[in-house]
């Protein structure tokens, strides 16, 4: 089973609009950076959600993302 995650072109998009001069991206790095891409992303949602349980939402608010953040960053 494959599991979701970004589309390279959706990235190669956004290195271009981001990178100052025009650089080619490699294929395998443009696969390996929609593969961190996916597991920030799932990640982040995971600790989020595991904050929202824990004060009793069910949904998960921009406040559980923001308590994450400071950490998920110093992880990845």
């Amino acid at each position: 089973m494959e599991e979701n995650t970004f589309d390279p072109e959706l990235i190669r998009a956004i290195f271009r609009l981001v990178w100052e001069r025009r650089a080619a991206v490699n294929g395998n790095a443009l696969k390996l950076s929609c593969e961190l891409l996916r597991v920030f992303v799932t990640e982040a949602i995971q600790r989020a959600a595991t904050i929202a349980e824990a004060e009793g939402s069910l949904k998960i608010e921009a406040t559980h993302l923001e308590r994450i953040l400071p950490q998920l960053l110093l992880d990845f």
